[in-house]
């Protein structure tokens, strides 16, 4: 299993960033790819760094539409409880707050991260 972090969702966004081409690949692998997931989280964490950039309501459901097509509703994935715990221990070792919910769904289901992150790299399998 793979999960795509935020990054991939940041990256897709913006076609000027170094990171678009590798997010897009990853991006447009949701759909065929039955092992490629994305964590809510990764949604939810996106939807505020779009807010933080300054990203106006429009801007930022127009991203949202465009992301619906790539992101089916059946390939989101939550946090459990379980995993929820794992990540405050992650958090206590100085790990960020949505990187450790990412990495600990990435512990509790085996999954590799798509991510060029190296705090999650620290902790599980990362691709990029």
């Amino acid at each position: 299993m793979k999960l795509l972090d935020t990054v991939v969702i940041i990256g897709s966004l913006s076609p000027s960033s170094a990171l678009h081409e590798n997010s897009m690949r990853h991006l447009n692998g949701v759909s065929s790819n039955p092992d490629m997931f994305v964590p809510m989280v990764s949604i939810l964490e996106a939807d505020l760094v779009m807010k933080a950039r300054g990203y106006e309501f429009e801007e930022r459901r127009s991203s949202w539409r465009a992301l619906e097509y790539n992101i089916p509703v059946e390939k989101i994935i939550a946090n459990s409880i379980f995993s929820i715990n794992n990540a405050l221990s992650l958090q206590e070792e100085g790990m960020d707050y949505f990187d450790s919910l990412i990495t600990s769904i990435a512990l509790e289901h085996r999954a590799a991260v798509v991510t060029t992150d190296r705090a999650i790299a620290k902790v599980v399998e990362t691709e990029w």
